[in-house]
């Protein structure tokens, strides 16, 4: 995986006398010593991710080959099985897909279709014995990509690629909310949502005239209830919050951002609502302190992109009753 192949680059990079035992705080140091490493996520970010102890990372990370991605497979299961092979992630992609007519899988289908065979009693066997299902994690530990776990299974590639038609214009709310769901595992607020969108590349709709956030939040849970598929109470506290910011290579194949300068409000509002949030008790909110922030992250607007949008004290009341709505 590619964090992994970052957590070893780091650690090699560093100054410490043995990266295989480097520590998160000296890694942590180390990855912001060097520009291209300026946006990785922090060692406990990893952890969080993979669902493991940073040792574990490290250990992983210094191995190579078909050993890595098998020794991470078992991990991220949590348990040494027989069944984590390649010849095991083709029978369940093939499964899931002929049970849906498709030719190809995303891993979003693919863990909707596994989650409904489990309600339902249904699972994978061999002679007498039950098998579990591989997560999309395990399957693209075991094959390398998800790429090349549906080549292997003999599938079709991605939506977009392979001759297929790239998606063209914004991808839906109810759409991007699944995604996010499907990579971060929580409900997201509107502000933090165009966030994950942007990060993702992902074309972020602007919302109907009128029809509030809360009733797109709906849909997609009706539609997810439907689907006998599992939904969220509602986001989670602030401190549990992950990091919207992140790419993780949630958008389809040829889909990508208009690259128009700033013309999409909501995007602007979520930057303000991002500043607000990360300020301490103490902190001065103005135009010229956003703006010191703003240069310091990765693709956030400056300030005087905000004329465009009411000037600052209407982006930054906008972003206020975002960052802390009344209601969720």
């Amino acid at each position: 995986m590619a964090l992994l192949k970052i957590v070893r680059q780091v650690a090699e990079f560093s100054p410490a006398d043995d990266p295989r035992r480097i520590s998160t705080r000296s890694w942590d140091t180390a990855r912001q010593l060097r520009e291209r490493f300026a946006n990785t996520p922090a060692a406990r970010r990893i952890c969080e991710h993979l669902h493991l102890s940073w040792e574990k990372v490290r250990e992983l990370a210094f191995a190579t080959g078909h050993g890595q991605r098998v020794a991470l497979g078992h991990a991220l299961g949590g348990e040494q099985a027989d069944w984590l092979t390649e010849e095991y992630s083709n029978f369940v992609l093939k499964l899931i897909a002929r049970r849906l007519g498709a030719s190809t899988l995303t891993p979003g289908q693919y863990r909707a279709e596994c989650e409904v065979m489990l309600r339902t009693g249904c699972s994978p066997r061999r002679r007498n014995e039950h098998l579990p299902f591989l997560t999309p994690e395990q399957i693209e530990a075991v094959a390398g990509t998800w790429g090349e776990a549906l080549a292997g299974a003999g599938l079709a590639p991605r939506h977009g690629l392979g001759g297929h038609r790239a998606h063209v214009g914004p991808t839906p709310i109810i759409e991007v909310l699944d995604r996010c769901y499907e990579h971060h595992g929580t409900q997201p607020t509107l502000g933090e949502l165009v966030l994950f969108a942007r990060a993702n590349d992902i074309p972020f709709p602007r919302k109907q005239r009128g029809r509030p956030y809360s009733s797109y939040v709906k849909d997609w849970k009706d539609a997810r209830t439907e689907r006998g598929l599992t939904v969220p109470d509602g986001p989670p506290p602030k401190s549990e919050r992950p990091d919207y910011t992140r790419d993780l290579g949630a958008a389809l194949p040829g889909e990508r951002r208009a690259k128009s300068a700033w013309a999409d409000h909501d995007e602007v509002v979520a930057w303000v609502a991002q500043y607000l949030v990360q300020l301490k008790a103490r902190d001065r909110v103005s135009q010229r302190a956003y703006d010191a922030w703003a240069r310091q992250q990765h693709g956030a607007p400056w300030a005087s992109v905000l004329k465009r949008h009411g000037g600052w004290v209407a982006v930054r009341e906008e972003a206020w009753q975002r960052a802390w709505p009344v209601s969720e």
